[in-house]
């Protein structure tokens, strides 16, 4: 997979990931510092089935994006009780991606990374 171009890693990589797997790699090539980690880890216990990944209860997957400080800004998860769980897409909540103190969800990552963008690009106008 080295030597493939852009193209024919969309073509057989891209359209194959889950949208927090995308926002990971947005979020790498944009430089911001992160973190990518189970939802609940503490619940991923072979003796309760549900909560494992794929299980119907499934605590699913968070991103945490931080400003060059180390503060948290703004989270994204997918997971039970998430806004967008069944589809795959994204929640996210935080100031800095929504301009309140609220959650957006049924997202994509490229719409999550669109979002922060635009917030910050007006920021700093």
């Amino acid at each position: 997979m080295r030597n493939m171009s852009k193209k024919t890693w969309k073509l057989r990589v891209w359209n194959h990931m889950t949208e927090m797997q995308k926002l990971d790699i947005l979020l790498k090539h944009a430089k911001v510092p992160h973190t990518y980690e189970r939802r609940w880890p503490e619940m991923d216990r072979p003796d309760c089935q549900e909560y494992l990944p794929g299980g119907r209860h499934d605590g699913g997957e968070q991103i945490t994006a931080y400003d060059a400080a180390g503060n948290r800004i703004w989270d994204g998860i997918w997971g039970w009780g998430s806004y967008g769980f069944e589809q795959g897409l994204i929640e996210v909540m935080g100031r800095q991606a929504l301009g309140l103190d609220d959650v957006e969800g049924w997202l994509t990552a490229r719409q999550v990374t669109k979002m922060w963008r635009c917030r910050n690009a007006a920021k700093n106008r």
